[in-house]
């Protein structure tokens, strides 16, 4: 009764210390580890082992262990359903044996064997199961001096068992989460290097076609770049497409908006600060440089950055090197530089208004991107791409009629690519029928003002029609807003000019294209007018 209650004292206590591993770490194999060692030093479960199937489930090999060496651990392997311990494995059963010699191929203990002479050595093996599904078997050597009180070490292993099963429920999750994980960032990074490919990019113009090849042949390398061109017409895309087609493709992509950034705190974004370096600087932060290191930092609007800046700015392009605001430490990174600017930085240069070393440290691959209204045949392409993204993203049908790619196509768009989407989303969201025709283009163009009235032609004298002159701005507005035209108002417009049909589209505030369109449609002839 005394050697019983003195048995359970020291189950008891063995319990306590193992029930608080579990939450000391995620690592099966750490716990597992300790758990055993528990055992050993506790009670007399010495030698324990904690065995797993292999990726082919023929075999147990083991995974934590006690008492073994690394020649132990290697020749420790289990047939599934055929040796002692594969059984235990196949069968969900726990077994003991009085004698650990009577087992095949389990190591029996050597080097102190005065000492185990004093006790019999028997040998335990219980599985570990996961919903209703072995996944494991935990064994031991048992040292005693009788057979008595096995069912209670059977029991205790039992419970160590179940604790474990959960710990390698965690352990499986988080394997599946992190294989999960990483077939999705190898998937992501293979469908952003497709995305960003420029050989993807949608683009029919030969303009377009130059901008593109420069970008395929720079990012292949390290060299700093320079995307100039107007406001929307794609700079952040070259960029993500020459850091996704690079060699650091797989390293931060970080975006910088210089102009959205305050001359006071841009400092503080790009290289970071300290911790109390000035005013509601409450924790440390590192900078933008610091967290694309290895990567790609891309700063829009570069020619907004202020000038106490661009000198911390080029060391850091020109050596790596730049110190947190508020430190001295000097740190490191290595970024690929590109940058991006509407601005003209050679009348900023003049002006002393941007550095001129920096000017020309940036300026080693300058690519100059082209404005929509350069590249028309790009103009019809990427409505279409638009159109397909917005009628999917609001669930509607609607295709684009002739009047409507006629409008698209002479419309100047100040705006560039970044108009053009936005105009696309709001007709999408605004047309009412499955089409969109010439009664959708005011919706369109409702971005422009309302048109002034159409100068009058000026009478010329031997027969020539001249017109008073227009702003810039009024010709573009005439030209895209009276669309769609009248039969009447053709013929009369035709007879005005004389059948000179230049004459009559600028009359009637289009272009010669959309003329030439409605003569054919209405089916009037141009020498009908001629005198």
């Amino acid at each position: 009764m005394k050697d019983f209650t003195v048995h359970q004292a020291r189950i008891m206590s063995a319990l306590t210390e193992i029930s608080k591993l579990f939450s000391s770490s995620l690592d099966y194999r750490e716990v597992a580890n300790q758990c055993l060692r528990t055992l050993s030093e506790t009670l007399d479960l010495e030698r324990g082992t904690l065995l797993m199937p292999t990726t082919d489930r023929k075999c147990l090999v083991i995974k934590a262990s006690v008492g073994f060496d690394a020649e132990e651990i290697r020749s420790s392997v289990y047939k599934i359903g055929e040796d002692f311990v594969g059984k235990v494995f196949s069968n969900c059963l726990p077994m003991a044996l009085p004698d650990a010699e009577e087992v095949a191929g389990v190591p029996t203990p050597k080097d102190n064997a005065e000492d185990f002479n004093l006790y019999r050595i028997g040998f335990i093996a219980v599985p570990v199961v996961l919903d209703s599904r072995p996944i494991g078997v935990i064994t031991a050597h048992r040292t005693s001096r009788s057979n008595t009180m096995v069912d209670e070490d059977i029991k205790v292993m039992k419970i160590v068992a179940s604790l474990l099963s959960q710990t390698l429920r965690i352990a499986e999750m988080i394997r599946e989460e992190n294989s999960k994980l990483v077939q999705e960032n190898k998937e992501l990074h293979a469908e952003l290097e497709e995305r960003f490919n420029p050989d993807n990019l949608i683009s029919n113009s030969s303009a377009m076609a130059k901008t593109l090849a420069m970008v395929k042949r720079v990012a292949g390398t390290d060299a700093s770049v320079l995307l100039r061109g107007e406001s929307g017409t794609g700079k952040t895309l070259l960029a993500r497409s020459i850091h996704y087609t690079s060699a650091r493709q797989k390293a931060p992509f970080v975006i910088v908006n210089c102009a959205a950034l305050p001359a006071n705190l841009i400092e503080s974004e790009l290289f970071g600060h300290e911790k109390g370096a000035f005013t509601g600087a409450l924790q440390l932060r590192i900078g933008r440089f610091e967290a694309a290191d290895g990567g790609t930092i891309f700063l829009d609007e570069i020619g907004e950055i202020p000038l106490e800046t661009q000198a911390k700015l080029l060391s850091v392009i020109q050596d790596g090197t730049f110190e947190r605001v508020g430190s001295s430490k000097t740190m490191t990174s290595d970024v690929r530089l590109i940058c991006a600017t509407n601005a003209n930085l050679e009348q900023l240069v003049r002006d002393k208004l941007f550095r001129e070393d920096l000017y020309y440290r940036l300026m080693v691959v300058p690519i100059n991107v082209p404005p929509l209204r350069s590249r028309r045949e790009d103009v019809l392409p990427l409505a279409s791409y638009f159109l397909k993204k917005f009628t999917t993203k609001y669930n509607k049908r609607i295709s684009i009629s002739r009047e409507v790619m006629e409008f698209l196509e002479g419309y100047p768009w100040p705006g560039n690519v970044r108009e053009l989407e936005n105009t696309i989303e709001r007709t999408v969201v605004l047309a009412g029928g499955e089409a969109l025709t010439a009664k959708d283009i005011p919706i369109l163009n409702s971005m422009v003002e309302t048109p002034e009235p159409i100068a009058a032609p000026v009478p010329a004298t031997n027969g020539v029609v001249t017109f008073s002159p227009l702003s810039r701005r009024s010709k573009e507005r005439q030209l895209y807003e009276r669309v769609p035209l009248r039969e009447k108002d053709i013929r009369e417009a035709m007879h005005n000019a004389g059948g000179i049909q230049t004459h009559a589209a600028r009359m009637l505030g289009v272009s010669l294209r959309q003329l030439r369109y409605a003569l054919s449609r209405f089916g009037i002839k141009a020498n009908e007018f001629k005198y």
